[in-house]
């Protein structure tokens, strides 16, 4: 027997493992650095064009051009998600959410550039993006609300950076895995939402469209009440247009039903107006006013949207069993008015001190109605649409069709045997009658019946000798 012999192993020093940045890390940062700049620029530089515009004004002092560049980043990291102080314990909290969007946009668009070919270098964006936020927040002296400000940019930087990634199609073999492992209908119902979500906001823009142009005089009188010069009115125009989607989002809320406020003592909704005095912003001057018609069809609105929804689900989503379709609707409808209430949420704030503290819609009240609304919509049509419902109405109306004849038969076959009965016993009255009838007349005829008449003789007997009629005249030869 040979033995087999195992060489020694010898344990020696490993190399030691170097962690190395992933590719194109920086790259990435510099995207994120990039948008913030951007987007600071195209508000800073507007105010100290204004500032240069208008130095020789007196009614800005002492201001210099660094005053108009820390107005300018206030108002940039307003719509981040800082906050602007107003003195008096007051504060403007109302995001402009049109620098918050060019924010988003600035990053997906830099992130396209940069060709970002996974998700590792995509945190170096958001982190180039946040700290560059807080560098450019020393701009500002006293609080500004930092902290909301870095969120809010972590928020935008993180949408942004994975719009364009889910565009550039990267691969996320753990997202999808993850992902995976969730049923279909849930699936299908958070795509759904996200389209539930679009039909929402593109009624809200029209709503809101429509209500600046049933206004525009209104908001024509409020602009010319203040009568800015040249630059102020650009000022105040491009001011309102950073604000105007934060309006579409009240938009949202007054469609929904639960409506918005602007000051304590407000409410502006579909069915009734309660109006209060308002800031002179031109804007402010396309909201209804109280005595208008009752508008409270236009809940109906995202019922619409739900059913379009519902359709766009069953037809590219289709779920076999009908309880799945019908989850799918559903959470459509919660996951829209999620989106709707996070809307609401960052449309919601304060604009000044006193009444003025809250201004915009309730989210709960939004989220609630928001997806009672579309999750109806979108129930009834995929309900309607579905093969079980139709072959469950076909069944139900054969059926019902075979009880209707089966009825109409039974009826027919009673209303013939009472027929045949009738018939029976008519026949059985007359046969009854006419056999006592028949008595009756025999015996009638029987005593009634006159003496049947004699035969008349015979000519020849008649003729006999010796009969009467020869001895009356005939005498025989």
């Amino acid at each position: 027997m040979t033995a087999t012999t195992t060489p020694p192993r010898v344990i020696g020093p490993q190399p030691a493992r170097t962690r190395r940045m992933p590719e194109g890390w920086l790259r990435s940062t510099i995207t994120g650095v990039e948008a913030a700049v951007l987007s600071w620029l195209t508000v800073v530089v507007p105010a100290v064009a204004a500032y240069v515009a208008t130095a020789a004004a007196p009614v800005l002092g002492d201001a210099s051009w660094v005053e108009a560049a820390r107005t300018g980043t206030a108002l940039w990291l307003l719509g981040q998600g800082g906050v602007r102080p107003l003195g008096g314990g007051a504060a403007l909290t109302l995001a402009p959410l049109g620098l918050s969007l060019l924010s988003l946009a600035l990053v997906y668009g830099g992130a396209r550039r940069a060709r970002l070919r996974g998700w590792g270098p995509a945190g170096f964006t958001v982190a180039g993006h946040v700290a560059m936020t807080l560098v450019l927040s020393l701009l500002v002296t006293g609080p500004a609300g930092r902290p909301g400000a870095a969120l809010g940019a972590a928020v935008i930087a993180a949408l942004g950076t994975g719009a364009a990634l889910r565009r550039a199609d990267v691969p996320a073999p753990r997202l999808r895995a993850a992902l995976a492992r969730v049923p279909e209908p849930v699936r299908a119902g958070t795509r759904a939402a996200t389209w539930a979500g679009l039909g929402l906001a593109i009624a809200a823009v029209l709503a809101a469209g429509l209500a600046i142009a049933v206004g525009w005089p209104q908001v024509v009188d409020l602009h010319r009440a203040l009568a800015p010069d040249v630059v102020g009115a650009v000022a105040l125009v491009l001011g309102q247009l950073l604000w105007l989607p934060t309006a579409v989002v009240w938009a949202l809320g007054w469609l929904a039903g639960p409506g918005f406020v602007v000051g304590t003592g407000t409410d502006f909704a579909p069915g009734e107006v309660v109006a209060a005095p308002l800031p002179a912003v031109p804007l402010l001057g396309a909201l209804p006013g109280p005595g208008g018609p009752d508008l409270t069809w236009v809940v109906l609105v995202p019922v619409l949207v739900g059913a379009l929804t519902g359709w766009r689900l069953h037809r590219r989503r289709f779920q076999p069993h009908p309880g799945s379709a019908v989850l799918a609707a559903a959470l459509a409808g919660a996951g829209a008015g999620v989106l709707a209430g996070v809307a609401a949420l960052v449309a919601r704030g304060s604009i000044g001190p006193g009444r003025m503290a809250v201004v915009g819609a309730a989210p709960p009240a939004v989220v609630g109605a928001v997806a009672l609304e579309v999750a109806l919509g979108a129930v009834l049509v995929v309900l309607l649409a579905h093969p079980w419902s139709r072959a469950t109405v076909l069944r139900g109306f054969r059926g019902a069709r075979g009880r209707v004849t089966a009825a109409g038969e039974s009826r027919r076959a009673r209303r013939d045997e009472a027929r045949a009965d009738a018939v029976a016993h008519g026949d059985a009255e007359n046969h009854a009658d006419g056999s006592t009838h028949a008595d009756a007349s025999t015996h009638a005829d029987a005593t009634t019946a006159p003496e049947a008449p004699r035969r008349a003789a015979p000519m020849w007997h008649r003729l006999r000798p010796g009969s009467r009629e020869d001895a009356s005249g005939h005498q025989a030869s």
